[in-house]
Parts: structure tokens; C-alpha cells; sequence
């Protein structure tokens, strides 16, 4: 009867024991004292789209949210007019370009306008974003403030992360090669190409031309609108890989108006005249009757470029051939 009694007993208390526990409220999530951006400082370079590591958490309780607060240039002045201020930038529509699309109103189909801001950040996990609007972002050194919260809390993290906005490569030289021929290109005699010596040169501010010159070793010009410069017989020249607008010869270049604003020249990979030959390869001959060597000058160039608006100038200096007028 005591032993019947005395279990009643404990059953009660247990049952008050979890009655009073289950009015009690259990304490939610849990947000750490460590979180940050493991990338930091980020890099991102104009022009071209960025996307950071989700910010670390340090298992604190999912979802995670995080809001941007300020972003400062390097001398603490406010920098969301022209980090988060939207800009208009040119970006490949479904189906992409191909060198089917060779006139202008092709293009237009195969190209939109998107109302991009350089810089967003995802609010779910804290990636930072960077789109190609970042084109008109200037130069240099940056900091953002971020809050961060989930269901346990909110913090606040002064100089969450630090990026470097660096140049764009406005353009790129991936390829040169040099040879003599004969005057039908059937017998060639393979020449160094260290005796080309090429350079590319960006005018931001210029019309939106891409000029290729050629200079003999005094730095003398030859002359396309004569005849000294022509495309190589069986190759593509620039004028394939950019063949929106007429080519214009002159007595000391010859000038290729491009589209500016597009996300790169050329816009394929492959032309259509010539299916073997692919990343911006271009032909050219120096004619032989105007080389001291009597032969041809044969000279090869693959180019890109990627900071398309203004005025590129390739120019080549010939280091062993005199012009011959």
C-alpha cells in the first residue's frame, strides 16, 4: 500500500515537473559572434560579372539574411550613386549571335538593353554581385556595412568586406605569327615573329573604330589605299569578324567601325566564310612589290576586344623590311 502510494506520488511531481517546463518558452536559433565574407578583399574588375562566396555564418540558425547598409569609397564618401544607381548595358538575348547575324538588324534582334545596377547583394546567404555595369564604376577601393539577421537576432558588421574595383582588359593580343611568300602564296619561308612589333592602343573617348597600321623599321606607313595592304587569299581578315559596317582605306590604315557598346569583339566564335578558324585570326600581306625583300610579308594577328566603345589602334612595325613606294 506505502510502495502503491509512494509511485502516485512521484507520478504527480513528474507530471508538474513538465507542466511547469512546458509554459516555460525554449530559446530560438542561434546567430554567431564570427561571421564574414571569405573573400575579402574581393577583386572585381570593370566590366565583367562578379559573384562572391555566400557570407560565412559559422552554423548559425538558416535562413540567414543579410542588407546592405552603406558602401563607402576609400576616403568614406558615400558611393551608392554610381555602385547602385541602375546603367544601361547591352547583353546577348536568347539563341546568342551567330556569324549568320551579319548586318546590323540582325544584331539588334540577337542584343538588348538591360537596366543592370553594378552592385546588388543576394539577401538570402549575402553574395555580392557585380554585373557588367560595373563598366562606369571608377577605379579603386570600397567598403560595405551590412546587417545580418535570422530568427535568433540581427548584427551589424562595419567594413563587412572591402573591394577593389581594378581596369578592365580592354583588349588582348593571344596570337602573332610572321612569314615571306611568293607573289600567289605557294612557297613561304617562316620568319620570327620578335620582328613584329605590335601594340594596341585604347582612346576611350574616340569614335568607335578599331585602325590597324603597319610601319616599316624607319616607321614609315604603308599604304592600303594603294593596294600595299591586302587580306591573305583562303583567311579571314578583321573585316570577317566585324561585318556591320564597310572598312575604309586610307593612306595609312585601314579603320573598321564597330558597334559599340556590345559585350565584346567579335561577337562569334567562328566566321561564316571560313568555319576552320576561330578566335578573332586575322590575315594580312604586305604586298612584295613594296618590301625591300621583293616577297610578301605576311602578317597574323588574333585579337579581342572587350572594352567596346571608343577607338582601338593596332599598329605593326615591320623591324626588318623597308616600304618600297
Amino acid at each position: 500500500m506505502i510502495t502503491k502510494r509512494f509511485t502516485q506520488i512521484r507520478i504527480f511531481t513528474i507530471l508538474a515537473i513538465v507542466a511547469i517546463y512546458s509554459c516555460k518558452k525554449i530559446p530560438e536559433g542561434y546567430i554567431s559572434n564570427l561571421i564574414f565574407y571569405n573573400q575579402n578583399p574581393l577583386t572585381v574588375s570593370q566590366g565583367n560579372t562578379t559573384v562572391s562566396n555566400d557570407i560565412v555564418t559559422n552554423g548559425s540558425t538558416l535562413p540567414f539574411y543579410v542588407d546592405l547598409l552603406s558602401i563607402k569609397d576609400a576616403s568614406g564618401k558615400d558611393a551608392s550613386d554610381y555602385m547602385l544607381k541602375p546603367d544601361t548595358v547591352k547583353v546577348f538575348s536568347k539563341g546568342g549571335i551567330t556569324s549568320s547575324d551579319t548586318t546590323l538588324a540582325s544584331l539588334k534582334l540577337k542584343l538588348k538593353d538591360s537596366l543592370l545596377a553594378p552592385f546588388s547583394i543576394n539577401r538570402i546567404g549575402g553574395r555580392l554581385q557585380f554585373t557588367r555595369a560595373t563598366t562606369y564604376v571608377p577605379i579603386g577601393t570600397y567598403s560595405i556595412d551590412v546587417r545580418v539577421q535570422n530568427v535568433k537576432g540581427s548584427q551589424v558588421l562595419n567594413h563587412a568586406c572591402t573591394i577593389n574595383v581594378i581596369p578592365n582588359q580592354a583588349d588582348t593580343l593571344s596570337y602573332l605569327a610572321y612569314n615571306y611568300s611568293d607573289a600567289k602564296f605557294t612557297s613561304f619561308t617562316g620568319q620570327p615573329a620578335s620582328n613584329l612589333k605590335v601594340s594596341i592602343t585604347h582612346i576611350a573617348n574616340g569614335p568607335d573604330q578599331i585602325i590597324y597600321v603597319w610601319k616599316d623599321k624607319n616607321g614609315t606607313y604603308f599604304n592600303p589605299s594603294k593596294g600595299e595592304i591586302t587580306g591573305r587569299p583562303g583567311r579571314p581578315n578583321w573585316g570577317d569578324w566585324n561585318p556591320y559596317y564597310p572598312s575604309l582605306k586610307t593612306d595609312t590604315s585601314i579603320v573598321y567601325p564597330y558597334p559599340g557598346g556590345v559585350p565584346q569583339m567579335p561577337l562569334f566564335s567562328v566566321p561564316d566564310k571560313y568555319p576552320g578558324f576561330s578566335g578573332g585570326i586575322s590575315y594580312y600581306s604586305i604586298v612584295g612589290s613594296h618590301t625591300s625583300t621583293g616577297l610578301n610579308a605576311n602578317t597574323t594577328f588574333s585579337t579581342q576586344y572587350f572594352n567596346t566603345r571608343g577607338t582601338f589602334i593596332l599598329s605593326c612595325t615591320l623591324s626588318d623590311i623597308t616600304r618600297i613606294p
